[in-house]
């Protein structure tokens, strides 16, 4: 009888512990974890460490494109992990150029509609291709379905001081294809390029180049943080509604935004 009561008694907040909500992220290598001997991180590592009062789930896979997401079943995994309550980062982009017939595979169908294009791949298996647009409106409403909350967030840029002596803002197609799929949607929004792009801009060409030992797109565990913390001031913009600031600890509470 006393354990029954004990049970009643903290029944409430057993199942609130169960049930605590989670931020998964959806990536590619720039947001994935990495071996030391790789010499490159994904900000997906440092951001789970000190950020946020809830888990942070990496689900980021080196290679993907929003396309592969779908089609070779990373999403369906992910998602079968959502319950209601969690957040779902998706921040796609670095893979999904070069068209449909590329072969790389990954490559979307140009534009944002509804656009298809048939192909067939190595495997002699045919594939319908979509545009990016379509590949992110069906996360967003798999996770909604789930009682999820989505959140689009834009491409880290390359370095944007290579081969020249003062910063260089040229987003690609992707950035507005996530901004405008967000808008659609009705979901968050943060601009990861641009507030990486303010970073950038205020560290200078020297301390941002140092970050990016091996390639213009993979930054080393160094610039991971800042990329990291280029996120947490991306979710301080307008058009991020706030989302998640309820979970900021005092190091993402003391990081500016970055608009």
């Amino acid at each position: 009888m006393r354990l029954q009561f004990l049970y009643a008694a903290l029944g409430t907040s057993l199942v609130g512990l169960s049930e605590a909500a989670s931020i998964y992220l959806v990536g590619d290598s720039t947001m994935a974890s990495h071996s030391a001997s790789e010499g490159i991180q994904g900000w997906g590592v440092p951001i789970a460490s000190g950020y946020f009062t809830i888990p942070i789930v990496n689900r980021a896979k080196s290679g993907s494109s929003a396309r592969s997401w779908i089609r070779d079943g990373f999403w369906y995994n992910t998602k079968q992990l959502l319950k209601s309550g969690d957040y779902v980062v998706i921040e796609l982009g670095h893979n999904d150029g070069g068209g449909p017939t590329a072969s790389t595979q990954r490559g979307s169908v140009v534009g944002e509609g509804s656009e298809t294009v048939t192909v067939t791949l190595a495997n002699g298996t045919t594939e319908v291709v979509h545009t990016f647009n379509y590949y992110l409106g069906v996360m967003i409403d798999e996770a909604k379905a789930k009682g999820a909350q989505p959140i689009i967030s834009s491409a880290t840029p390359n370095n944007p001081y290579e081969n020249s002596a003062t910063i260089v803002n040229s987003p690609s197609r992707f950035e507005g294809y996530a901004k405008n799929i967000a808008a659609t949607k009705g979901v968050p929004f943060v601009s990861h390029y641009k507030s990486c792009i303010v970073l950038y801009t205020s560290l200078g060409k020297t301390t941002t180049e140092s970050y990016f030992p091996n390639d213009h797109t993979h930054t080393n565990a160094a610039g991971a943080v800042q990329v990291a913390k280029a996120f947490i001031g991306g979710l301080k913009c307008s058009g991020a509604w706030g989302i998640l600031s309820g979970y900021f600890t005092s190091t993402s509470n003391a990081i500016s935004a970055m608009c």
